[in-house]
């Protein structure tokens, strides 16, 4: 069971990854025209509604879409604590992806950086309790998580608004990434109130909706933090907000054992800083650099 909850979450990490390619690109593309001022709701809505209307960023939302089924799957045999962290592969996979068409290859760093992050899902998927497989939901704990998790997106939103550039971008990516992890928890409610009640009852409960609104809002904010810049500062957050986020609601969230004993806290925060260097790396790796400037020339010539 471990093995296909672990084979599942990386096929989706992989959807995810190809699908923020796609979409980053159209819609750095269609920002680059200056046709919609997204600083404004107005031109945020105009943003949006252009991109529909573009069938490369439709596709890479329809590889989105699949992502979420992947994931959702996962999640149905898994718990939130060790799916999520395994998502992290998704920037390993986006630099993998991002210079598929370049004469050049990823230099010792970049693996060195893609095996820590691969070493931290090691440690926190075989070292005793870190991250339990199964655990039931406590919804008025799940509540609470998720009205804090809303707050700090609202601000998080309030403060990118006024400032600019790449420290927007990567606010904003924090906000999508909180998104997501909300989707994720929500998304575990749901697929167990549709495996168990039924459809019907699920239809009249609040996780579905609020699933709905969540996966809006970080779809929404996704697209704002790519329309800004470069792929790897909010992929990156996104990759590392996400299952920090997910871990904690996952265990707060659930009725599972607490990692309590000193291997347990250690292996959550070993797993932790090896995550953390491993995104960090590959999102400032030189080949990453390279591929942007070379998808925007016009950008790499203006001065910083």
């Amino acid at each position: 069971m471990m093995l296909l909850v672990i084979a599942l979450a990386l096929a989706a990490a992989f959807t995810f990854a190809l699908s923020a390619m796609i979409e980053q690109q159209e819609a750095h593309a269609q920002r680059a025209t200056g046709q919609h001022e997204i600083a404004t709701v107005r031109g945020f809505a105009g943003f949006i509604r252009h991109l529909l209307t573009r069938r490369r960023w439709l596709f890479g939302w329809l590889i989105n879409m699949s992502g979420f089924g992947i994931q959702a799957a996962a999640l149905q045999l898994g718990t939130v604590a060790i799916v999520q962290p395994i998502m992290t592969m998704q920037i390993f996979f986006a630099l993998l992806l991002s210079t598929g068409g370049s004469r050049d290859q990823p230099r010792r760093r970049d693996f060195a950086f893609g095996l820590s992050i691969c070493a931290g899902l090691v440690v926190l998927l075989t070292v005793g309790r870190a991250a339990p497989l199964r655990g039931s939901p406590d919804r008025d704990r799940v509540a609470l998580i998720l009205v804090l998790i809303a707050a700090t997106v609202v601000l998080l939103v309030v403060v990118a608004r006024r400032t600019g550039g790449m420290l927007a971008s990567f606010l904003l990516a924090t906000g999508a990434g909180m998104c997501f992890a909300a989707s994720a928890v929500l998304m575990k409610l749901t697929s167990a109130s549709l495996f168990g009640p039924g459809v019907l009852a699920t239809a009249k409960d609040w996780p579905g909706y609020t699933l709905a609104l969540s996966t809006l809002g970080g779809l929404l904010l996704e697209q704002a933090a790519f329309s800004q810049g470069s792929l790897p500062w909010p992929f990156a957050a996104m990759s590392i907000t996400n299952p920090i986020v997910s871990y904690c609601a996952g265990i707060f969230g659930f009725h599972v054992e607490v990692p309590h004993s000193p291997p347990d806290l250690l292996a959550v925060a070993l797993t932790g800083t090896l995550l953390i260097i491993g995104i960090t790396g590959l999102s400032h790796s030189p080949l990453v650099r390279h591929a942007d400037s070379s998808a925007h020339p016009k950008e790499s010539m203006s001065p910083s």
